[in-house]
């Protein structure tokens, strides 16, 4: 079904892209890498070095047009694993350093995971809602109200 040339007619065409991979999360990345190189190199006046962002664009088109479906899939999946696993610890910091004040952050002891506290309650039980295990941890007492009036008023 090939023209005399031994070009694809244009029915031909759109099938053989068909068993290709295509854009995934990890192509996309590295052309935004890429971007991010030429932007970065053009605003710093090291033109020579643009060259460097061809590496990432290079590597992205191999990836769309790649056949062995598999080893893509492969990769794809360890990068958004790793991205994944990265958002969620930042996610983490970020509302531990948000909470300082009013919450406590612990693991469980049987699990690992991380299981958030309200301060100011003294001893409490905790289950830990994956595995179910009960721990014990001060929170630490909150002052009552007099008490904090009286300091105050004793300071000034």
């Amino acid at each position: 079904m090939s023209s005399a040339k031994g070009t694809p007619t244009k029915k031909e065409r759109p099938r053989r892209f068909n068993e290709r991979n295509g854009a995934d999360a990890l192509s996309c990345f590295l052309i935004g890498v890429a971007f991010f190189l030429v932007i970065l190199f053009l605003i710093a006046q090291w033109n020579y070095l643009t060259l460097i962002a061809l590496i990432p664009i290079g590597f992205a088109i191999f990836r769309i047009l790649s056949r062995d479906l598999e080893k893509r899939a492969a990769e794809n999946e360890a990068f958004v694993g790793f991205f994944t696993s990265l958002a969620g610890r930042i996610r983490l910091t970020r509302n531990r350093f948000r909470d300082r004040k009013t919450h406590l952050y612990f693991r469980c002891g049987c699990c690992e995971r991380w299981i958030r506290v309200e301060r100011g309650h003294g001893e409490v039980r905790v289950t830990c809602p994956g595995c179910h295990t009960v721990s014990r941890l001060d929170t630490g007492k909150e002052e009552p109200e007099e008490d904090r009036e009286s300091d105050e008023t004793a300071k000034g």
